[in-house]
């Protein structure tokens, strides 16, 4: 059995293309040049999406300014942002 395998792993199969020949053509240029622009166009969006996320949200920034709030640092928990 092991010969069978090592026969099978190690022969040499003839393949269809002449590996001096064979080169990338257009349609790999423009999948690669289409992949580019949608990278492009999803960096520009998660930093859009991080800025929004950055701002305070309505309500925070009256919470965290306000000079009767009582929260301290020990309150922070899971927060609820319905």
């Amino acid at each position: 059995m092991n010969e069978l395998v090592t026969y099978l792993v190690t022969a040499e199969r003839p393949r269809g293309l002449d590996p001096n020949i064979v080169r990338p053509g257009w349609l790999a240029l423009g999948i690669v040049a289409l992949l580019a622009v949608a990278v492009f166009f999803l960096a520009k969006s998660f930093a859009k999406h991080t800025r929004r996320a950055a701002q305070p949200w309505e309500g925070d920034a009256d919470d965290a300014t306000s000079p009767t709030s009582t929260r301290t640092s020990a309150d922070d928990g899971p927060v609820s942002r319905d």
